[in-house]
């Protein structure tokens, strides 16, 4: 069942318009899930990729490097989306994984 939802009317810029739209293609998603996702993000916690790397221990990157010395560039996206998700989003994937 999904929640309900809300009309909202927002102004934007048109830079950041056109970057919404350009990043929604790129992920296949539509605007509107794409703003959701990101507010979410924010809303929940998530850091932006400057703070993520600003509280990372020592040595990290390296530990990284050697971890992910394999994968692709799309494995390398889906880890990093996948450490992002809460782990209530995160126990829902791997179980329709399973």
């Amino acid at each position: 069942m999904r929640e309900p939802t809300d009309k909202f009317i927002l102004r934007l810029p048109k830079r950041l318009r056109n970057n919404l739209f350009d990043i929604s293609k790129m992920y296949r998603r539509s605007v509107n899930s794409e703003i959701i996702l990101r507010l979410e993000y924010t809303l929940n916690g998530i850091p932006n990729q400057e703070l993520e790397k600003a509280l990372e221990p020592a040595m990290f990157p390296e530990i990284e490097r050697i971890l992910r010395g394999n994968l692709t560039k799309e494995e390398e996206k889906l880890v990093l989306c996948f450490r992002r998700l809460s782990s209530e989003r995160r126990n829902a994937l791997m179980e329709l994984l399973s």
